[in-house]
């Protein structure tokens, strides 16, 4: 089975994979005003209680964002934490690797992802290069070279521009490509995180 955690979405959560499909998920916290930290070990002792993932779980998988900052370094330590203590692989999901899995078609898309903390991220390809800005508000200019968009939640009116898009799940995209993942033992977690601050990134 995959233990799968999303603590760039803004509600953080678990959920558990057998055969291509989620058998269970648990919220971590309930809004935004709960602390991740506080509630990502209790909630995993009430996941491991469940469904014994001690002796079930042979994977991990965790989005590493762009996102929250905060969100994003508790997820990353307890995944490291999971797999080193447990000897198990992981694979890591950001935006990137989503235009990645979601590049199918002959168009030039971006991603334009909701995270917690109420923060907003926009993620696309240009000459080959990949970058992420964060969305301060909706004053936020489109680049020329993208004419589709996909979204995890509400997509806001960027100045009116006016752009195809279309939702996507995180968690049909996980399902989607388990076999695509590449799973590493030891590996090293890097959350990204984005400010407008350059000194920061």
């Amino acid at each position: 089975m995959f233990l799968f955690l999303d603590v760039a979405s803004p509600i953080p959560e678990f959920y558990l994979i057998k055969d291509k499909k989620i058998i269970d998920s648990l919220k971590i916290v309930k809004d935004s005003d709960f602390k991740l930290s506080d509630k990502i070990i209790p909630a995993y002792l009430e996941f491991n209680k469940k469904h014994n993932l001690s002796k079930n779980i042979n994977k991990l998988i965790i989005t590493i964002g762009p996102g929250s900052y905060t969100a994003l370094r508790v997820g990353a330590s307890f995944i490291a934490g999971l797999s080193q203590s447990m000897n198990i692989a992981v694979s890591v999901i950001s935006s990137e690797i989503i235009y990645k899995y979601l590049t199918n078609f002959n168009t030039q898309i971006a991603v334009y992802f909701k995270s917690s903390n109420n923060q907003s991220f926009f993620s696309y390809k240009k000459d080959e290069l990949f970058f992420h800005e964060k969305v301060e508000n909706e004053h936020y200019i489109l680049p020329n070279s993208i004419n589709y968009i996909f979204y995890n939640f509400k997509f806001p009116n960027f100045n009116e521009q006016k752009i195809n898009s279309s939702p996507f799940s995180l968690k049909e995209i996980v399902l989607n490509n388990l076999s695509n993942m590449v799973f590493e033992e030891n590996l090293i977690i890097k959350p990204i995180y984005i400010s407008n601050n350059i000194i920061l990134n």
